[in-house]
């Protein structure tokens, strides 16, 4: 039978994802807190109570689709929206992965305006950072019949089957999903920063020549990263400090740009900070050599008045 438009109650609410095979996308949900249930099955179809083959044959113009319920006092569906358009290419047309046809097309389906006007503000979100067309539609849901029992929860029955969503991405959502809204509202190069590990530009950033006494903390989770008292002007044109505050960082090699390099992360949600370098004046030797954008920053005078 065909679902369409239902009545979602205040615990529980529902949205339709079409993003390539279902297996994959499915098993991305079902990792995130606060998703309560999920179908995969074929939205938007022309034939009513359509067969796997009969989708793929391609006579049904069916979309591979995932029902994903969740509580929204637990997740939001700005969260789901965001983390999806992470997971899929949103701007490839009718493939994901390896696989190619008008069936894997990707589409957020929506039952009311409410839940098309964050798919809107979402796809809006992501051109203001690529500024490329996407290729995910936002279409009224006309109607969506589960798929075969054999495909629900594939992944979990058949864990090393076919999925061509990122395995990395499968175990990190649920960190992901606490911090996928903030990242989203970063500034482009914030984003850049942290995200893709770019690089901002010395001697004119916000931190080089900041020494006032304070708490540099992680500009997506809030995490205390470094000190004033352990900041030293390196003439690098970025902020410099000889030590972290322990526990905070990760240290990950990184050989990019044909560099052999140590790269510095927030510990607590990922983010790229800057690198470590081993030529520092003080007795520690090390210079963490850090982004500005990466940072958000806490005077000491603020911190006296908590």
């Amino acid at each position: 039978m065909s679902e369409r438009n239902e009545h979602n109650d205040g615990n529980t609410q529902t949205a339709y994802f079409a993003g390539g095979c279902f297996w994959g996308l499915e098993r991305y949900f079902q990792n995130v807190d606060g998703v309560t249930d999920t179908t995969v099955g074929y939205a938007q179809s022309t034939v009513e109570s359509p067969a796997y083959e009969q989708v793929c044959a391609g006579g049904t113009d069916a979309a591979e689709t995932v029902k994903v319920e969740f509580n929204p006092a637990q997740v939001s569906l700005r969260t789901l929206t965001l983390l999806f358009l992470e997971v899929i290419d949103p701007f490839s047309v009718d493939q994901q992965g390896e696989d190619r046809g008008r069936q894997y097309r990707t589409g957020m389906f929506y039952t009311d305006e409410t839940q098309r006007a964050v798919y809107v503000a979402a796809l809006e979100q992501l051109v203001d950072r690529q500024p490329q067309r996407p290729a995910v539609l936002v279409e009224p849901l006309r109607n969506f019949y589960p798929a075969e029992a054999h495909h629900q929860d594939y992944l979990v029955n058949n864990p090393g089957g076919y999925c061509h969503v990122p395995i990395a991405a499968i175990a990190n959502v649920k960190r992901r999903q606490k911090y996928v809204e903030r990242i989203w509202d970063l500034t482009l190069e914030q984003f850049a920063v942290t995200q893709n590990a770019a690089t901002e530009r010395p001697f004119v950033n916000e931190y080089d020549e900041e020494f006032e006494p304070g708490i540099y903390v992680d500009i997506v989770s809030g995490e205390p990263l470094f000190s004033s008292r352990d900041k030293f002007d390196s003439g690098c044109g970025w902020p410099s400090f000889d030590k972290a505050i322990p526990g905070h960082v990760k240290f990950t090699p990184d050989f990019s740009h044909g560099m052999e390099r140590i790269e510095v992360t927030c510990a607590r949600c990922g983010s790229h900070l800057g690198h470590v370098f081993e030529d520092g004046p003080t007795e520690t030797g090390d210079r963490f050599c850090i982004n500005s954008a990466a940072m958000d920053f806490t005077p000491e005078k603020d911190t006296a008045k908590d």
